[in-house]
């Protein structure tokens, strides 16, 4: 062998000799080093287990690394092993290229405690004193590429303890095939996130360095929403919340604008049941919704299809809270200073505050459709407890816009067979501008409103079935609404005197006044009004104008009966009687003869008729008149064929009206037997 040849396997033997030396030894001594100095370098106290290094390989292995807590005592992270494999001959050709990591067993505890974090003294440790340090910007030169990244099994506990909520994350994986920093080459990976109390999150991702393109892909699978319990707690008081999530979202976009990404995909939302301090409020089977394209940008949503299935909803009212206002924290009174560090500036133009409120949202729902729901109404307020449920409920509409013109369809089963419809076609966005909306309810058993007949008016319903039809119109924010009320047979119970109604009106007699002959109420309530004045309240005008209407029913039973039969009369309360008294003129003989026909129409209506005449000092003489000119009444009466005691004739005292003509006059008054 020729000497320059063994002298050359002399050094590389001598090479190789020291390489194995060094990772023999580098390893035990690195660990020494971490155990001994890990709390000067760290500022925490750092226990590592074993350190191995290999410079013929190029491969570092540590097991059972540790980085306490500033107490020495508590674990904050550390991981199981750690294995590296790297190129170091490519290391002189700024190249650092690490072909494999993998990290297993990964675990950190993230405590919070008012705006401070327990990693808080790492960051501060490492961070320099030096303000006036200048980053240098200039390109290293340098080209990083990591292949093989695998996080295998990861754990993280995140703990808010001045809020007492948090998170758990049991099982974290993350796989990258390859990334690569400086250079042209494309990245992709995954991450997968298992949830403590059910779920996982797997996410996928492409990046192209060239272009600058990247592409997500996220799949979140039977997710629990009690995952989110501690923070749903700051929006919601709830007894227990279920349900999962499924979604698969994509978004592509280019990294310099992110906003103008492209987002879409599904979401479907199952088996949600919300239960308050006061039992159930709210379920349902699945919410869908399939989004075309989100674009943040133009502040646009495509939303393809939004689907709810088997809803059930329940709203309970009690004097002072409901079961809907329990859910709502109570919002404590205190002083809050928020430190922001911008100044608000009172006097900036107008066109510039304008400026910043961005584009308009732009929405198009493709398809709503919410089918087979129900709600019930529950009101504890009352005497008597009132139960309304609402069945069979269905919303139905396509393509919804705030851009234009829309219409939707809702349909529902009401209690005892009745039907609610529901036309609907106006403006989102601009809503004073077009609405124009038909409303029917057919066949509503009346009974199913005697709870709220009973508060208001003190009369029970036994009977009846109530119709009605609506038509409101706005535009430009003037309202134009006409009702139509038809109520077959209507019958209620004698007036309760346990109950002090909201308002004193003999119900029984004004249904009875309204009714045609044919046992049917029919009644037009029109309600018109601008709907910008701040006075103007709907429910206000409809109750005004149907408590108006049932008060002068009421009141002047008379003049109503006698329209509702056809007599068109508007003295039937008061005649006038000639101060001549020669008899009765032609004129209060018709009077008498509707009256007698009022009288005749119903066993259950009796008529007083009472003479009203001047004093006079003859008080003989005038009880002769008085009585001579009841006879004359009476006889009439009589010969109209009313059965006697259905028309009384009395003498009362003297009236003081000038329409009576110095007191002469005959005033009716009709009672309907209750």
């Amino acid at each position: 062998m020729k000497k320059g040849l063994r002298i050359l396997l002399w050094v590389v033997g001598i090479v190789l000799a020291l390489v194995i030396i060094v990772s023999l030894l580098a390893g035990p001594i690195a660990k020494g080093y971490v155990n001994g100095h890990g709390e000067e370098l760290t500022g925490r106290k750092v226990h590592v287990e074993h350190v191995g290094l290999n410079l013929l390989t190029g491969t570092v292995n540590v097991r059972g690394l540790d980085v306490y807590e500033d107490d020495g005592e508590e674990i904050f992270a550390g991981f199981d092993t750690l294995d590296v494999r790297a190129h170091l001959l490519q290391i002189p050709f700024k190249v650092i290229n690490l072909r494999h990591i993998t990290l297993s067993g990964l675990h950190a505890n993230i405590i919070q405690e008012g705006k401070r974090f327990n990693f808080a003294s790492l960051i501060e440790h490492f961070s320099s004193d030096d303000s006036t340090e200048v980053e240098d910007t200039t390109p290293s030169g340098w080209v990083m590429k990591f292949y093989n990244i695998n996080i295998r099994h990861a754990s993280l506990n995140y703990d808010d303890m001045l809020n007492h909520k948090g998170i758990h994350l049991p099982d974290i994986n993350l796989s990258v095939p390859g990334f690569v920093l400086g250079g042209d080459e494309g990245s992709e990976g995954g991450l997968n996130i298992g949830f403590d109390k059910g779920g996982r999150l797997n996410v996928d991702a492409n990046y192209d360095t060239k272009e600058s393109l990247y592409h997500v892909d996220v799949n979140l699978e039977d997710f629990s929403v009690q995952n989110l319990d501690s923070y749903l707690a700051d929006m919601l008081r709830y007894d227990d919340l279920r349900g999962s999530v499924n979604a698969h979202i994509t978004a592509d976009g280019n990294v310099n604008d992110i906003m103008k990404s492209s987002i879409g995909g599904t979401v479907a939302v199952n088996g949600v049941d919300l239960t308050g301090s006061k039992g159930p409020v709210a379920s349902f089977d699945a919410l869908t919704v399939k989004v075309n394209n989100i674009n943040l940008d133009d502040n646009s949503f495509d939303i393809g299809e939004v689907r709810l299935n088997g809803l059930k909803a329940t709203y309970e009212q009690w004097k002072e809270y409901s079961n809907i206002s329990l859910l709502m924290p109570k919002k404590e009174s205190q002083g809050v200073t928020l430190q922001s560090g911008i100044e608000e500036d009172d006097d900036k133009p107008a066109e510039e505050a304008e400026g910043k409120k961005g584009k308009p949202m732009q929405l198009h729902v493709g398809s709503l459709r919410v089918e087979d729901a129900s709600i019930t109404y529950n009101d504890h307020t009352l005497p008597d407890e009132f139960h309304f449920p609402v069945t069979g409920l269905s919303v139905s509409a396509d393509d919804l816009t705030t851009a234009g013109g829309n219409n939707a369809q809702v349909r529902a089963t009401l209690p005892g067979g009745g039907h609610l419809m529901v036309r609907w076609k106006g403006d989102i966005v601009n809503w004073k501008n077009y609405q124009d909306l038909f409303l029917t309810i057919k066949g509503l058993d009346m009974r199913q409103i005697s709870p709220w007949a009973v508060a208001y008016t003190g009369y029970p319903v036994e009977d009846g079935t109530f119709g009605l039809t609506t038509r409101l119109a706005v535009t430009n924010s003037e309202l134009d609404n006409q009702n139509k009320i038809d109520i077959y047979k209507a019958k209620v119970g004698d007036r309760r005197k346990d109950i002090s109604a909201e308002v004193k009106i003999p119900l029984k007699a004004a249904l009875y006044i309204l009714k045609d002959k044919d046992d049917k109420i029919l009644i037009e309530m029109p309600v018109k009004g601008n709907i910008d004045n701040p006075e103007f309240n709907y429910m206000k005008v409809v109750w005004k104008t149907l408590g108006n209407l049932l008060v002068k029913v009421a009141t002047s039973p008379a003049r109503a009966l006698g329209s509702a039969l056809g007599i068109n009369s508007d003295e039937l309360e008061f005649m006038v009687v000639a101060p001549d008294l020669h008899g009765l003129t032609s004129e209060q003989y018709h009077i008498l003869s509707d009256l007698s026909a009022i009288a005749q129409s119903d066993p259950r209506i009796t008529i007083t008729l009472t003479l009203h005449m001047p004093a006079t000092d003859d008080a003989e003489a005038a009880a002769k008149r008085n009585e001579w000119l009841n006879e004359q009444v009476a006889r009439y009466v009589a010969e109209q064929g009313v059965p006697e005691g259905r028309i009384v004739v009395v003498t009362g005292e003297p009236l003081t009206d000038k329409k009576a003509k110095a007191g002469y006059a005959i005033t009716s008054e009709m009672q309907i037997e209750e």
